[in-house]
């Protein structure tokens, strides 16, 4: 009986234990956070990647620094973000609302990559649309 007994409780330690090492496997020692900034003439992108346990969460804030009034009035422009090898890390829409800034906020993106081995990401800006434009976020 206490040999069974044994038995289990050594079973169930090393299941946890291995359980435990799966889940984390992705994550363990990584940072949990990144920044990525980047520049042109027309736009300034600072990108944070957050990662909360096995959850990402980013934060982009996007400031128009053109001069074309048109860019402040569209309803929406698609944006996606690459890396080097063309995965996406995330994509989503966002509207200027006849401003020069957006900021998305803290939000939990599901289904995307955390970048966190790149030194650099591609942001493209109007994918599929008539504005297509890029800036390379260097990673701080």
């Amino acid at each position: 009986m206490k040999f069974k007994l044994l038995y289990l409780v050594i079973l169930v330690l090393i299941s946890g234990a291995t359980y435990a090492n799966a889940e984390d496997e992705n994550f363990f020692g990584r940072p949990k956070s990144i920044t990525f900034k980047g520049e042109n003439e027309n736009w300034y992108v600072v990108h944070h990647m957050y990662l909360v346990d096995t959850e990402i969460e980013y934060d982009t804030k996007i400031r128009y620094k053109g001069n074309n009034e048109k860019m402040k009035n569209l309803p929406y422009l698609n944006y996606m973000i690459t890396d080097e090898i063309g995965n996406p890390g995330l994509g989503g829409t966002f509207s200027l609302n006849e401003s020069n800034e957006f900021h998305s906020g803290r939000t939990e993106c599901s289904g995307c990559t955390y970048l966190d081995k790149n030194k650099e990401v591609t942001f493209i800006f109007g994918k599929w649309e008539e504005y297509d434009e890029i800036v390379i976020l260097k990673r701080e």
